[in-house]
């Protein structure tokens, strides 16, 4: 997984609970601390930021540090999602979000600047557990995250409605894979990202 993350630049990395993302996603951050010679922050939801730390000691990484007020004393920089606004995009090359799928319960402030956030960072990567087949928002906001198909332009090339129209906003719609599209919609997720369930 490291290895397909890391030649992509720009991944989305689907794996089920337990199946070791911390430790993945420190060794893509080991990789571009090598490749670039810059920190790499790791932006993840409080309550999981510390077992960064702690997973990181349990591998020998010390170079690591949770960073509240965006000060970079470490090559790997952990904060919160909420504090995100401390930072400057210009100190990074890599960018990582752990428990990407937060996003989606975000308000719109938040997830606008974690978006805008990630748009000026070369090398990004989103990590979450592996999404229902049929959460198309998320698989969406996803790749628009990271750089490639924006969701607007993912919904009018591989899905239907049942309004009949390309508002996504009103209440009701409900968006249904294009029967002919299915195969080529999951070619085209499976080339941004990878996935395991166990």
């Amino acid at each position: 997984v490291v290895e397909h993350a890391v030649k992509k630049g720009r991944c989305a990395v689907f794996l089920d609970t337990g199946l070791g993302k911390t430790i993945i996603e420190l060794a893509t951050a080991r990789n571009y601390i090598e490749h670039t010679n810059k920190p790499v922050l790791i932006i993840t939801p409080l309550a999981v930021a510390f077992q960064f730390l702690k997973e990181a000691e349990k591998f020998g990484i010390d170079d690591i540090l949770y960073s509240k007020y965006g000060k970079l004393n470490t090559k790997i920089v952990v904060c919160n999602y909420e504090r995100l606004d401390k930072f400057d995009y210009n100190d990074f090359k890599c960018v990582i979000l752990d428990e990407s799928s937060i996003l989606k319960n975000f308000d719109g402030a938040i997830k606008g600047q974690v978006t805008n956030f990630l748009r000026k960072v070369k090398y990004r990567y989103l990590f979450t557990a592996t999404p229902s087949p049929n959460d198309f928002i998320e698989l969406g906001t996803s790749s628009e995250a990271l750089g490639y198909m924006g969701y607007m332009d993912m919904l009018s090339k591989f899905f239907t409605n049942n309004e009949d129209t390309i508002k996504p906003q009103n209440i009701g719609t409900k968006w249904i894979l294009k029967g002919h599209a299915k195969e080529d919609f999951f070619k085209w997720v499976s080339s941004w990202s990878i996935s395991m369930r166990k």
